[in-house]
């Protein structure tokens, strides 16, 4: 039994059997009718070679049979699998040499509902494992947003924010500047600077007063004398009614 242990060890070293890793997403939601691209990636230690292979299987959901093969690729060629309702609906889209080993499968249906495996082989790298992917056929309202489309919402939410808070702020603010730049005076004020106002400029009669007399002449007492035009004492006196006015600066 040693000797066995010994021997495959020493197979191993000098053929240099390495494990290969193989990456495909946990879950898949697909639209009814429409065309997916199933993911499958892996790395090798080795150089991509002609003798390179990927597998894909299937497996119907809520069956606990093996999985059937759907999909061949080898060799730069493509080979259809044993699934009837697959035929003619799987074909390749990746790549080996940047380590895609994708698959595009076209018209999805309710009856494809299950799990898809994804097996690639590079010798001398051949004892990686399958890696699995579960495919969830749904119609289009059923469909989960993607993170993209979450994070794109969230970004547009955010700007229309900013600018519902920026007008805000900006109508407060002008309407703070309009209120201060008007300030009223009350009767009481105008009254006292037009009494102040004689014989010389108007003052405020309050030094914290915002409000200045009117600009218009103010009309000071009148007198009213008569002139004689007569000439004598004893003649008729003509008289004329003469108003003189006070007039004031402003």
């Amino acid at each position: 039994m040693l000797y066995c242990v010994s021997a495959a060890f020493i197979f191993a070293g000098v053929f240099g059997v390495s494990a290969i890793e193989v990456f495909t997403p946990a879950e898949v939601f697909v639209e009814n009718g429409t065309t997916v691209t199933l993911s499958c990636s892996f790395k090798s230690r080795e150089l991509i070679s002609s003798s390179s292979s990927v597998t894909w299987s299937f497996l119907p959901e809520g069956e606990a049979v093996a999985f059937t093969s759907i999909f061949y690729y080898t060799g730069g060629k493509q080979f259809p699998g044993s699934v009837p309702q697959f035929e003619s609906r799987v074909e390749w889209a990746g790549d080996m040499n940047k380590n895609d080993a994708s698959i595009r499968v076209i018209q999805m249906q309710f009856k494809d509902n299950g799990t898809f495996s994804c097996d690639v082989k590079n010798p001398p790298d051949i004892s990686g494992q399958m890696s699995f992917t579960k495919v969830r056929v749904v119609m289009k309202e059923a469909l989960p947003q993607t993170s993209a489309a979450v994070i794109v919402g969230g970004v547009i939410g955010a700007v229309i924010g900013i600018i519902i808070i920026a007008v805000v702020t900006y109508l407060i603010i002008r309407r703070q500047e309009h209120s201060h730049d008007y300030r009223g005076c009350t009767s009481l004020e105008s009254v006292s600077s037009q009494n102040t106002r004689v014989g010389k400029k108007a003052e405020s009669s309050n030094d914290n007063s915002c409000c200045s007399s009117p600009s218009a002449p103010v009309q000071g007492p009148v007198i009213y004398a008569q002139l004689d035009h007569s000439g004598s004492k004893n003649s008729f006196h003509k008289m004329e009614p003469v108003v003189y006015a006070d007039i004031r600066k402003n």
